[in-house]
């Protein structure tokens, strides 16, 4: 028996190749990660609304801390150097909502009749078909209900609206949540850890919430700032609804490289409509300099500590969050990765800074 379960000199072996035997490993990892990857992007579609509310929370409780922290050195019980800052942010952008809300509510017959000249413009001078403002909303179903408005065509907008409230009110719940009670919350998570672990834990979550609260917050004064001198601009050219113009740049310098893009470019197909090519040159000369100035000159200034994703990483996690959970995505998605880059890039100092893969 011992001879015969010697291998035969003529008998070739049937061993796979060390190269080959890795990368089946390598991949079979891929591939498990590809399928966990996969269940947790499903996962977090059906709990899109509570998701959301968590992280824009956090975002606004990083923009809030310094101030949170602030009023608890000066004295001011717990609940009111939560609720102080977050009351003072939350005010002034409801009352900015309204006055918005009522300019567009008045001037938007007059947008949608320039956005539809631009439109037919653009469609006779390239034979490109664009479709107007808003257009065939409403003639199919109005005919369809034979003038009647039915229950279902009311649901949705209801359905949204609740949806939009329920959202706000999580989204500050939240935010004052973790400015009166952020660190015992992050104790106790801490807390379920031991050992070395606990410790890398613990320094790659505050390296994660630094660098987002610091992002967040330089973010926030560059928007401002191309919000303010674009809006100016608008209003010394005689663009209709400067304001709105100016409040929709600030909320699309969120998203970047692109949020900022569309907006300028909105403005600028505004600008058209409204007083032609001469000043739709203006308004584009106005946001090229002021983002320029905006980008260069005022970012590096505030952001001291650069967000740790490259160009190509911050188009990807935009690209990502837009497909995943739509604007809300696109605007979540990058501070979620730098988050998630300068905890890991943390860690990973802390044990030597091995190589990745390989010896």
């Amino acid at each position: 028996m011992s001879a015969a379960a010697e291998p035969r000199p003529d008998r070739p072996t049937t061993q796979a190749p060390d190269w080959l035997v890795r990368s089946a490993a390598v991949g079979g990892r891929l591939l498990v990660l590809a399928v966990l990857l996969w269940l947790l992007a499903g996962f977090a579609v059906k709990l899109t609304l509570l998701l959301v509310a968590l992280l824009v929370a956090l975002l606004v409780a990083g923009i809030l801390t310094p101030l949170a922290q602030w009023a608890r050195r000066m004295g001011a019980p717990p609940w009111l150097a939560a609720g102080g800052p977050l009351l003072l942010l939350v005010a002034p952008l409801a009352g900015l909502a309204v006055v918005l809300g009522a300019r567009v509510a008045e001037q938007l017959p007059r947008l949608r009749e320039q956005f539809d000249q631009v439109a037919s413009q653009i469609s006779d001078r390239f034979g490109v078909d664009v479709p107007g403002f808003g257009s065939g909303s409403g003639s199919g179903a109005s005919q369809g209900s034979g003038g009647g408005t039915s229950a279902g065509s009311l649901l949705g907008p209801v359905q949204t609206v609740s949806e939009v409230l329920i959202g706000i009110f999580l989204t500050l719940a939240f935010a004052f949540l973790f400015l009166h009670g952020g660190q015992a919350i992050w104790r106790w998570l801490v807390g379920k850890f031991g050992g070395r672990l606990r410790e890398d834990v613990d320094a790659g979550g505050r390296a994660a919430w630094t660098t987002v609260g610091a992002y967040v917050r330089g973010l926030t004064i560059v928007a401002l700032f191309d919000a303010v001198f674009i809006g100016a601009g608008l209003l010394l050219i005689g663009v209709p609804l400067a304001l709105t113009l100016g409040a929709l740049q600030f909320l699309a310098s969120y998203i970047p490289t692109i949020g900022a893009f569309v907006a300028g470019l909105l403005a600028v197909v505004v600008a058209y409509g409204s007083g032609g090519l001469g000043t739709a040159a203006l308004v584009l000369a106005l946001v090229v300099v002021v983002q320029q100035v905006g980008n260069d000159v005022v970012e590096p200034y505030v952001m001291r500590n650069r967000l740790p994703l490259n160009a190509l990483m911050v188009l990807v996690a935009v690209t990502a969050g837009g497909l995943l959970w739509g604007i809300a995505g696109a605007l979540l998605f990058v501070p979620l990765a730098a988050a998630v880059s300068a905890g890991a890039h943390e860690v990973w100092v802390r044990h030597g800074s091995p190589p990745v893969a390989g010896r």
